[in-house]
């Protein structure tokens, strides 16, 4: 993919692990980062990496599952996964994908989690295995995607050394650790005895979070999610609000929200297109629920967006 000017911003600066030949993936840090409303990725094995998206959506596909990827939020794949990627969409998308050395994110992760007495013992131990992060997606605000985001705005300004482009590797390492640690806490939340009951539940309902946030745009019910998760409705309800702190309509209602103000802070879209991008069917209901969430109007926030833009 070959990284081109578009409405979404400047062309990334040309930088020697942006776009490299990919034989070169998991042998360096590496980033791909593109511009296409089609383009299509068929059945690829990846190193460790972080699928995220600039502007609109795109699609990552791996065996028995399906994800739609947007601004707000982003996917894991682990080393060895074998995936394909889709863009198909009216309006061009942009990708900004991290893929990590192989050890690389296993190295951070010994620094942030062993005494400073081993590190000094041993600054160059290996780990003995690959690190294994859960494959879902995760939603803003995450350490993530402040970091990829961190990132992709120093590439765009050209503010950034090979010094520069090196810790900000690390940063996007640490805070992958570190979003693992936290969702690592979350079974232990759901009310079950055992914890391997736990944490197979947390495993369903986490499938059924996915479904919604792959569905912002789209109609989407409980008794779907529910499905996806091979649960009964009530049972995901209950183990979803234990893991997650809020109730499925609540947590999609929020993302739907976090959705069309990213989308009218860009200013691409009216407000009504914003609305049924975002999943909602009424443009009243819509404008009362965000104003209650942003203390603005979309309008009135869409001219600040765009006033601060021109600024």
């Amino acid at each position: 993919m070959v990284v081109r000017h578009t409405s979404a911003g400047p062309a990334l600066l040309a930088s020697a692990f942006l776009n490299p030949v990919q034989n070169i993936l998991g042998i360096e840090n590496a980033i791909l980062s593109g511009t296409s409303s089609r383009h299509y990725v068929p059945d690829y094995e990846t190193p460790l990496s972080i699928k995220t998206v600039v502007a609109e959506s795109v699609v990552w596909e791996t065996p028995g599952r399906r994800y739609v990827v947007h601004e707000n939020t982003y996917l894991v794949l682990n080393d060895g996964q074998r995936y394909s990627m889709t863009m198909d969409s009216h309006a061009p998308s942009t990708t900004f994908c991290i893929f990590f050395q192989r050890g690389f994110v296993e190295a951070v992760s010994r620094a942030h989690n062993s005494c400073v007495t081993s590190l000094l013992d041993a600054p160059d131990q290996k780990s003995s295995g690959n690190m294994t992060f859960r494959e879902r997606l995760e939603p803003a605000p995450a350490r993530v995607l402040a970091a990829t985001r961190q990132f992709h705005a120093a590439l765009r300004r050209g503010h950034i050394s090979r010094t520069g482009a090196e810790e900000a590797f690390l940063a996007m390492a640490e805070a992958l650790v570190r979003d693992q640690q936290t969702a690592m806490e979350a079974p232990s939340r759901i009310g079950a005895a055992r914890t391997s009951t736990r944490e197979e539940l947390y495993r369903r309902v986490s499938r059924g979070r996915d479904l919604l946030l792959s569905s912002l745009g789209e109609p989407v019910t409980l008794r779907d999610a529910a499905r996806a998760a091979c649960l009964s409705s009530y049972h995901f309800l209950r183990a979803f609000r234990d893991a997650f702190g809020q109730t499925p309509h609540q947590f999609l209602t929020g993302q739907r929200l976090a959705r069309a103000q990213t989308l009218l802070a860009r200013g691409q879209y009216s407000v009504t297109e914003v609305c049924l991008e975002s999943g909602f069917q009424s443009l009243g209901s819509f404008s009362s629920l965000f104003r209650r969430q942003f203390g603005a109007s979309p309008r009135r926030f869409q001219r600040n967006a765009a006033r601060l833009r021109h600024s």
